[in-house]
């Protein structure tokens, strides 16, 4: 499958809106900007926060920063990991590659902020309103995007694979906690297999329960767990898999 279809499939299994109101959340909370690119560096969500400064140097010196743009989106993807990288006015960015079904099927690419540079110094009123981060706080906002960015490399596990709950979903580490929010064994069969990211199909399939079933059981697995979406479940999985 092509990065295309793969990033719409990805993005079908979470919901766009659901994506989009996290990443305005994330760059809210930092102050900084964010949006998710293609490899060829084309927006694929609206830009948060998107910075003004930034869209003036765009709108002056197009080609450079596209370029720029550009060659630091091939880096980071040749890398494989979150990145930064100071562009030509001393603002820093950062990429962090987005994996799905074992490809980079695009990025998250933010900043646009002082990262302590003495490089901007500019006669220019938008200037005044760049954000600025410490070192530590600009860290600890990579450490924390590039993690909910795993959490959210959703590989679904095809039938023939299925022999087990992988290490996330192990019933050893979870069981006791989904027994404090009183899921019958059936409800936690269906939660092992919502965290190992199977389709109601898939799950149906799997236990020999028709689609409907399946999504009954979730609605209350849910409700028992007072979640909103089975993406809570799937991370809490992962927040209680044991070292």
């Amino acid at each position: 499958m092509d990065q295309d279809n793969l990033f719409s499939e990805w993005t079908k299994m979470i919901g766009k809106g659901k994506l989009q109101a996290y990443q305005d959340s994330f760059a809210r909370t930092f102050g900084i900007s964010l949006c998710l690119m293609s490899l060829e560096g084309k927006t694929l969500t609206i830009w948060s926060n998107s910075s003004l400064f930034c869209y003036y140097m765009m709108k002056n010196n197009r080609v450079r920063c596209i370029q720029e743009r550009h060659n630091a989106i091939k880096a980071a993807v040749a890398d494989g990991q979150t990145s930064s990288f100071t562009c030509y006015m001393g603002l820093t960015y950062f990429i962090s590659p987005v994996h799905y079904k074992g490809q980079v099927i695009c990025v998250a690419y933010g900043g646009g902020i002082n990262l302590g540079s003495d490089r901007i110094r500019l006669d220019n009123k938008l200037a005044d309103n760049i954000p600025s981060l410490s070192e530590e706080r600009y860290s600890d906002m990579l450490d924390l995007l590039q993690n909910t960015l795993e959490l959210l490399d959703l590989n679904p596990v095809n039938d023939e694979s299925v022999q087990g709950v992988p290490s996330s979903c192990d019933p050893a580490d979870n069981e006791y906690l989904f027994l404090q929010h009183k899921l019958s064994r059936r409800e936690m069969d269906i939660a092992y297999a919502v965290c190992q990211c199977l389709s109601n199909k898939q799950i149906g399939e799997k236990l020999f329960i028709s689609e409907k079933t399946v999504k009954t059981h979730i609605s209350n697995i849910l409700s028992k767990m007072e979640m909103k979406d089975r993406m809570q479940l799937v991370m809490f999985c992962k927040e209680h898999d044991r070292e």
